[in-house]
């Protein structure tokens, strides 16, 4: 654990629970930047990332062998909201139920804590321009001292953000690449926008008949 601004440091990090299949990964977050904003194809490890981050910082945290080769952070409240569903019960929407989630991480960010968030493709659960438009704002409004966070999505738009002045954004992203026809992930995170997309693939995989639609 370290003391002073908020700040994650690991070489080879990897998730403890994979075993044979761990792709391990470097990591410096720290200041000026204070959003990582993960970018990348479908199955491309932007989740699996996350969740790594967010299980070894509880780890660390108990005071527990950690699943990397070295690693450091200091304390910090850690928020996340990654798998997110509705409830039938209590009438709340997945998008709804995401809301109330990201609620309590703005207001623990403005009660001055020092806070770690996780988030898993922001407001996926609404249209495309609503989403781009939410999600510009609570990154900016995230985006102070103190406060470390992590948003995976598939709004490239929003990698335009590292470039705006005093920027704290720091783009990264995840890939695939082809073999024979064949889609493959190395899961290695890499710096800047993601060059790749692949739905149109892997919809044609599930016999959508794209090209046809196209003509």
């Amino acid at each position: 654990m370290t003391n002073g601004s908020s700040k994650i440091l690991a070489k080879n990090i990897g998730h403890p629970l994979l075993w044979d299949k761990r792709v391990c990964n470097n990591l410096n977050v720290e200041d000026p930047y204070q959003v990582i904003l993960i970018a990348g194809s479908n199955m491309s490890g932007k989740s699996t990332f996350m969740r790594t981050i967010g299980i070894n910082i509880v780890l660390a945290y108990a005071g527990a062998p950690v699943c990397a080769d070295e690693f450091s952070c200091n304390i910090m409240d850690l928020y996340t909201c990654m798998k997110i569903s509705d409830n039938l019960g209590q009438s709340i929407s997945s998008f709804y139920a995401e809301i109330l989630k990201i609620k309590n991480i703005v207001e623990a960010s403005k009660e001055g804590k020092q806070v770690l968030f996780l988030l898993d493709e922001i407001f996926k659960g609404t249209n495309s321009k609503d989403r781009l438009v939410g999600a510009t704002i609570l990154i900016k409004q995230l985006c102070k001292t103190g406060n470390l966070g992590f948003v995976s999505t598939h709004d490239l738009e929003l990698g335009e953000m590292e470039n705006s002045k005093n920027s704290k954004i720091k783009n990264y992203h995840f890939s695939e690449y082809y073999t024979d026809n064949e889609i493959h992930f190395d899961y290695k995170l890499k710096a800047g926008i993601s060059p790749t997309r692949n739905a149109i693939y892997l919809m044609k995989l599930a016999g959508i008949d794209i090209e046809s639609e196209k003509k």
